[in-house]
């Protein structure tokens, strides 16, 4: 069966064997194919002390790519060879790379159906390979475990008479490799000053989103390591894009919509203006795993005792403990993306992780039984043509054990949710009124944030309305202070 998390080589050999291999000896080769521009042997013997204690240990690992569905083939795996943390990670002053937010690809997104844009993503294999590795600081050198070490060997005979009596080998880094905490930063700032280079403007609201105006609009980029997504406002544009992007880059991995995968979300731009978001193959894998036990089937993900806390019930054990925290994460982020249905219950079970009982066990069960029986859904967007954003705001008056109240809100640009929050308040209100106007208060930046993106990369947005639907928090708002003796001492 297809491998469902990250495994080390010699389980993935042992498992799948032909595949397994095809996709260690691609990894391999990517890295070998520039000599020892990459990675360069040294003898051991020859080392100084200090250079020793600045060898990494690696690891080479194969996993299933996150939008594989059903079956295994060699495609469906892929193998990386990751230097384990750096030990002298201080050394660097800025190490931080951002990657693109959900919300800002999902806005941009519901633009792009509207607009009937042409889409297209790239792919930069072995992107971290392009970045020379910071001269200014000390060199960094990984040893490379006896398998890793054999199949170079078979690759490049150079590499024999480097390999040690135990059978690895020492490499120093020349360029970056996945794991040393400065790759990403360095690959982020050479694709950022490519794109720059190319015309591109980067959003002052979100890193990770480039545009460049045409003649017949805008075409932006969005960002996330080595993966980028093109949306163009017609075919002309994305291929100009990709050419000049080919020009510099070698070996890149094109694909063109409308039905397009990324980040392991399948993107299906229809005729109508709408795009529909899902993600079968991240679902299909939670529900897959050895970790999850669903139940039956159930309608909605969570009933009426959701927010009710049983003091009497046991606790996990603490094996059960790190499932259910693992499991609950992978739901989130779900859930985050194109669940926002489940959002309320896996909120609630977020609180839980720390030490889940039975009964939070049960409750997760029933998220679990409901994804069982709703497997494909996704999330539809669209936008409208004069466009507002709409942000959409209500709380659940003291529903928590605490006496805190419950917030859910949502930003629409037409149909389906862009952002969507649904979260525990940080206060105890004294009244549904003053609920509901925290929750407006907490929620409303959303809407401001998504306007300025899209007005960032060129769209035209005609303004914010927020929804809300308590008459008394609307009085507030609108008079901007308390209308009544109850609700003084929110002015103060």
């Amino acid at each position: 069966r297809a491998l469902r998390l990250k495994i080390g080589y010699a389980r993935a050999k042992e498992a799948l064997r032909k595949a397994a291999m095809g996709a260690i000896t691609k990894e391999l080769t990517q890295i070998s194919s520039s000599g020892f521009d990459v990675l360069q042997p040294v003898d051991f013997r020859n080392m100084s002390a200090d250079e020793r204690k600045r060898i990494l240990p690696s690891h080479l690992f194969v996993r299933e790519k996150p939008d594989a569905i059903t079956g295994v083939n060699p495609e469906d795996l892929k193998a990386r060879l990751v230097a384990v943390k750096d030990r002298d990670e201080n050394i660097y002053d800025d190490k931080s790379s951002p990657t693109v937010s959900a919300d800002s690809l999902k806005a941009i997104s519901a633009v792009a159906a509207r607009d009937r844009c042409s889409v297209g993503t790239v792919d930069f294999p072995g992107a971290f390979l392009n970045c020379i590795m910071p001269r200014e600081c000390p060199q960094t050198f990984i040893r490379l475990n006896r398998f890793p070490t054999e199949v170079m060997v078979s690759i490049d005979k150079r590499f024999l008479k480097f390999v040690s009596d135990s059978g690895t080998m020492v490499k120093k880094l020349n360029k970056a490799l996945y794991g040393c905490v400065i790759a990403a930063k360095l690959w982020y700032d050479m694709l950022r000053n490519t794109l720059e280079g190319m015309g591109f403007a980067r959003s002052a609201y979100d890193m990770c989103v480039f545009s460049r105006q045409a003649q017949d609009g805008p075409t932006t980029l969005t960002v996330h390591v080595a993966d980028v997504m093109i949306f163009s406002p017609n075919d002309a544009e994305r291929e100009r894009v990709i050419s000049e992007l080919s020009e510099l880059f070698r070996g890149l991995k094109i694909y063109r919509g409308p039905e397009i995968k990324y980040l392991g979300m399948n993107f299906e731009y229809r005729k109508d203006g709408t795009v529909e978001i899902s993600m079968p193959g991240y679902t299909n894998a939670l529900l897959e795993h050895d970790d999850v036990r669903a139940g039956r089937v159930h309608t909605t993900p969570a009933g009426e005792d959701l927010y009710d806390i049983d003091e009497d019930s046991d606790a996990l054990d603490e094996e059960n403990r790190d499932k259910f925290h693992s499991v609950v994460c992978r739901l989130l982020y779900l859930a985050k993306i194109v669940r926002n249905e489940m959002l309320s219950a896996v909120n609630f079970l977020c609180s839980r992780t720390q030490l889940p009982t039975q009964q939070d066990l049960r409750k997760l069960q029933r998220v679990l039984g409901y994804l069982k029986g709703t497997p494909n859904l996704g999330l539809i967007l669209s936008a409208d043509n004069e466009l507002y954003v709409r942000s959409s705001v209500d709380a659940s008056y003291g529903v928590h054990a605490d006496g805190k109240s419950h917030t859910g809100a949502c930003v629409t640009l037409r149909r389906g949710s862009t952002p969507a929050t649904s979260t525990k308040q940080k206060i105890v209100t004294k009244a549904s009124t003053e609920a509901k106007l925290e929750a407006a208060s907490d929620m409303y930046g959303q809407g401001v944030s998504t306007v300025r993106l899209l007005e960032s990369v060129g769209v035209k947005v005609q303004g914010i309305i927020l929804e809300q639907d308590n008459l008394s928090t609307i009085a507030l708002m609108k008079n901007g202070k308390p209308n009544s003796s109850r609700s003084r001492h929110i002015a103060i």
